[in-house]
């Protein structure tokens, strides 16, 4: 990455490169440093078609910096920046977002922003924020639970705090309304009602004192019920996990490529791929190769 002094009326700051705003204490803190010692930490920005650089990562620094220059207006008239490719602007944003730990319903907005409005396949995502497919996969599961609303709504919010595990929202999932609530107040609950067992374990979460639930507690306590508590009737749910079985066992069979032809698929892709990410990881796995 190149390191530039970008002036400051030259740097853009978008919605979808923001990120959730920390407290106020951080960012006073921020500020107080900023103002002592310098920005010891460069942003990261991307140049645009009209000369502009679009901030990707140090939207808070910025904000800083701005605070301090309506105090003192000749205080950074320039800003150390990292210019990076404008095509990994979401990679880097939300590779550094990874490094945030951002919860699983942040990561789950994330993906499915990605996705829907910026039109990325959802296993070019799981590049970008390194995470394998079947993970992105969970995370479409947690946004279809935050959709839902109601009681799926606050289990992902369960989850954000480790009551629950995050890794199979899939077996919340296949649940209706009325199943999701019988699951809660006759397997998990005291006798109370769910909303209120609920807010009692996100309180006691905070306090680091809840309980934790294992996945295959999850899996016992959401299987076998009676079928008025399911979505879909028994037979389509044991298709869908027959053809999800059969699908892991196909992607387990190695198919047998030389090195040789590795190196020119690799080589074809290095230098005709759209998408900058490809170019490098083929450069980078074609030198493993070598």
């Amino acid at each position: 990455m190149k390191r530039v002094m970008v002036p400051k009326d030259s740097l853009v700051v978008r919605s979808e490169m923001s990120r959730s705003r920390g407290s106020k204490t951080f960012e006073e803190r921020l500020r107080a440093s900023i103002e002592q010692v310098g920005l010891v930490e460069p942003i990261k920005v991307a140049l645009l078609p009209n000369g502009q650089y679009l901030v990707i990562d140090g939207i808070m620094r910025l904000e800083a910096i701005s605070a301090i220059r309506l105090i003192d207006s000749a205080a950074f008239e320039t800003v150390p920046a990292y210019v990076v490719e404008y095509g990994r602007r979401f990679e880097i944003r939300y590779q550094t977002d990874i490094y945030q730990d951002l919860l699983p319903s942040q990561l789950a907005g994330l993906v499915e922003h990605l996705h829907r409005t910026e039109n990325v396949r959802k296993a070019d995502i799981a590049r970008f924020i390194g995470v394998s497919p079947p993970t992105v996969r969970n995370y479409t599961g947690l946004w279809r639970m935050m959709q839902r609303g109601g009681l799926f709504a606050r289990i992902v919010e369960l989850m954000d705090v480790g009551v629950f595990p995050s890794s199979n929202p899939y077996a919340w999932l296949r649940l209706n309304a009325k199943g999701l609530r019988y699951v809660l107040e006759t397997r998990f609950t005291d006798g109370e009602s769910a909303e209120v067992w609920i807010e009692g374990q996100v309180a006691r979460a905070r306090q680091s004192n809840a309980s934790r639930f294992p996945n295959k507690f999850v899996e016992d306590a959401t299987n076998g019920l009676a079928p008025e508590h399911y979505r879909e009737a028994q037979e389509v749910r044991e298709q869908k996990r027959d053809l999800g079985l059969r699908r892991g066992v196909y992607a387990k069979v190695p198919k047998t490529t030389s090195a040789a032809e590795a190196l020119k698929h690799l080589a074809s892709v290095s230098k005709g791929s759209p998408e900058p990410v490809m170019r490098t990881a083929a450069r980078s796995l074609a030198g493993y190769l070598k």
